[in-house]
């Protein structure tokens, strides 16, 4: 029953919702609406001025262009139009139609009364304690409250308008006290003999970085920036590059195994941040940090060794940074080389393999062990078809000495270890083991079981067997049947 009365209830509530409201007959001759129907010129403009001022946030531009306001309290709107105008935003302004329709009635005769409070209530007392605070740098907003006063267009006084408007400063970006800088640099260059100069004319291959000590990036912070640039020339010596004599605008790097030396430039203002941490630094290096390359730089700006600076001609100021080119030789670059990620394992045929530098000579006093794996990332051949991995910078190992596989995919066997023991086969006669070869790959050879076997590697596979050296590129796979000790 309780559900069938609650439904009804409803249903009556929609009928009332949707049933017509007769509404109320008002006579078109009524003093109400004759009065709404009637719009006073007076009137109209003052709200039209008025509604001018509004709740906004003066710029930067804006904060360093306040003027004083000139009076306070009561005034008349033309003291208030010179004085105050200035708060409201400028894409709102249409004073000029509006005043100058207020102030050339004869029955207008507006004034306003302004009083203020602060971000935090205080109220304001006079022009004096206003103009001060609007131009404290510290200071956040000031809430206005005016009343304007005039007449309509009877001479008869209208009601007053108010308006309560707050005009928030907003945050002044102020140039921060830098206590560091690092500064980074490609010091050195490597380039094949016969390369084109093109690709090092350009401001990215320095990979030229400043970094304040909040870690913000100055070659790309516009409010304080160090702009790169880079010399078009290259010089012949270190010497010749600081001093800026005897460049060349060299096309291609066709001298080998020389070196040629080209500036790198930063640019700044002289009253910027940056500029300041450096007159700091050069005056007290104990509370002031620069680095270049993680390296405080030797002597004063003007060490040729490190770091030095100027004033240019605009006004503006500059370090210089002089890096090396190192051009390699014809034999080093009659190879073409390819990146790869995968692992050489050196063969077994000898106890160590010799290395290569990047002009194919025989690095002295280094070589890579017997089936020891090596991380490889480049690949190179030449015209006569030799073919050699890069196991580390500058140094290169034949592909003959090794077996390469992809990274991630079999790579042999590994772990190898130096051991001295026995691996016995224990299955009856007529049973043989298969043998396997350094890639951990099954070879065409085998042991007859019973019998014993002397072992000096130890090894494991990517699967993680273990195997018994017995022979060079032979192993016995642990497992049933194999017994070790």
């Amino acid at each position: 029953m309780k559900k069938s009365i609650k439904y009804a209830g409803i249903a009556a509530a929609t009928l009332l919702a949707v049933a017509p409201v007769a509404a109320p007959v008002v006579s078109s001759t009524s003093e109400t609406a004759v009065k709404a129907a009637t719009t006073d010129t007076n009137t109209t403009n003052m709200n039209s001025y008025a509604g001018q001022f509004v709740d906004s946030t003066l710029s930067q531009t804006q904060q360093d262009a306040l003027t004083s306001v000139g009076k306070f309290g009561k005034m008349s709107l033309a003291d208030f139009n010179t004085g105050y105008l200035q708060f409201a935003p400028y894409t709102l302004n249409d004073n000029d139609a509006t005043y100058n329709a207020l102030n050339n009635s004869d029955t207008a005769k507006a004034t306003a009364t302004v009083s203020a409070v602060t971000s935090n209530g205080t109220k304001v007392s006079s022009v004096k304690e206003l103009d001060t605070y609007l131009k404290d740098s510290t200071t956040k907003a000031v809430t206005f409250t005016v009343a304007f006063n005039y007449n309509d267009t009877n001479s008869t006084a209208a009601s007053a308008i108010t308006k309560t408007f707050t005009v928030t400063k907003a945050a002044v970006t102020q140039t921060a006290d830098l206590t560091s800088a690092a500064v980074s640099y490609d010091k050195t260059a490597n380039v094949a003999y016969g390369t084109s100069a093109a690709d090092y004319k350009l401001v990215a291959s320095a990979n030229l970085s400043v970094k304040d000590n909040n870690g913000t990036e100055l070659t790309s912070n516009s409010s304080d920036t160090v702009t790169p640039s880079i010399s078009q020339d290259f010089y012949p010596s270190y010497n010749d590059a600081y001093n800026q004599t005897n460049g060349a605008n060299v096309s291609t790097f066709n001298k080998e195994n020389t070196s040629y030396y080209q500036v790198v430039t930063g640019t700044f203002k002289a009253d910027s941040a940056f500029a300041t941490l450096l007159t700091n630094h050069a005056t007290t290096p104990a509370d002031y940090g620069l680095t270049v390359n993680g390296t405080t730089p030797t002597g004063s700006y003007t060490d040729p060794t490190s770091f030095q600076t100027k004033t240019n001609a605009d006004g503006t100021k500059s370090f210089t940074l002089i890096r090396e080119i190192k051009v390699g030789s014809k034999e080093a670059a009659s190879w073409t080389t390819s990146d790869i990620d995968g692992v050489v394992t050196t063969k077994s045929d000898n106890s160590f393999y010799t290395l290569n530098n990047d002009n194919n000579e025989t690095v002295s006093n280094r070589g890579l062990g017997a089936n020891t794996a090596w991380l490889t990332d480049k690949v190179r051949t030449n015209a006569n078809g030799d073919k050699q991995y890069r196991v580390a910078t500058g140094e290169w190992i034949d592909a003959n000495n090794v077996t390469y596989a992809k990274k991630g995919e079999n790579t042999g066997l590994q772990n190898i270890k130096t051991v001295s023991g026995v691996a016995t086969l224990t299955k009856s006669k007529g049973y043989v083991m298969t043998l396997f070869g350094d890639n951990g790959e099954a070879r065409n050879l085998s042991l007859a079981s019973p019998s014993a076997w002397r072992v000096d590697r130890t090894a494991t596979d990517a699967n993680g067997n273990t195997y018994y050296r017995v022979a060079t590129n032979q192993w016995l796979q642990a497992g049933e049947g194999v017994s070790y000790k």
